[in-house]
């Protein structure tokens, strides 16, 4: 049985992309800015405090990876301004359980204790009021939700 000739004569006529994701790595306190949006956030150890923008925009987004163990001080995420806070959930890699809940009401600090560990992150998504968050930590109690 023989092919049709248009499926002989099938060519590719598009070239593969790899697209990578943008990133910036942050070892001293930083206000992020706009066009920090869409990027993964390699937040180093110790003490790196990182704010949000101010106000909240529609679809910003990043991702924050703790890119070393934190061992000797806390490293925060801070909402810029009076009246902005953190809804949503940071839950344990071993069993999917909420361990810092933020209530969308007085919770306006991320805090990554002095136990958390390489590779524990959270996701940050405006939608113009509020800040969303969600992320995940290898040892409970991590990541916490606080108030400044």
């Amino acid at each position: 049985m023989s092919m049709s000739p248009f499926y002989r004569k099938m060519r590719v006529k598009e070239t593969a992309h790899v697209e990578k994701l943008a990133t910036k790595t942050i070892t001293a306190d930083t206000t992020l800015q706009p066009e920090d949006s869409g990027k993964v956030i390699f937040m180093g150890k110790n003490g790196v405090d990182i704010t949000l923008p101010d106000p909240p925009f529609e679809g910003f987004n990043v991702k924050i990876i703790l890119n070393e163990d934190n061992a000797t001080a806390v490293c925060k995420i801070s909402c810029n301004a009076t009246g902005e806070f953190f809804a949503g959930s940071i839950s344990t890699a071993a069993d999917g359980a909420a361990t810092a809940i933020f209530d969308g009401s007085s919770n306006d600090v991320i805090s990554f204790a002095t136990t958390a560990l390489q590779g524990d992150y959270v996701e940050i998504i405006s939608d113009g009021s509020a800040w969303y968050v969600s992320g995940q930590v290898a040892i409970a109690n991590s990541i916490t939700a606080a108030t400044s």
